[in-house]
């Protein structure tokens, strides 16, 4: 994802929230959540130390706009067959 949007793997848990950065990251988060069987706890972990309300707020967030937004379901879509590689 984050070479994706071209940012630095240490953005993905900075805790910098520019929209350029912050959505990347919650996509990130959606992803982790989708591919693994990991808790909301670890995977918050993961991007930063962020707690569990976060990362579903992350989730439910991405969700939400991947309803309402072609472009981001396609991005989302294309990052996902890309991580199943």
């Amino acid at each position: 994802v984050a070479v994706h949007f071209e940012l630095r793997i240490a953005d993905m848990s900075s805790k910098r929230r520019p929209e350029h950065v912050a959505f990347p990251r919650k996509i990130a988060m959606y992803l982790s959540r989708q591919l693994s069987e990991s808790s909301l706890n670890t995977s918050g972990e993961a991007f930063g130390g962020r707690d569990h309300g976060t990362v579903l707020h992350a989730c439910r967030l991405v969700k939400d706009r991947m309803q309402v937004d072609q472009h981001v379901r396609q991005k989302v879509a294309y990052l996902e067959k890309q991580l199943m590689r």
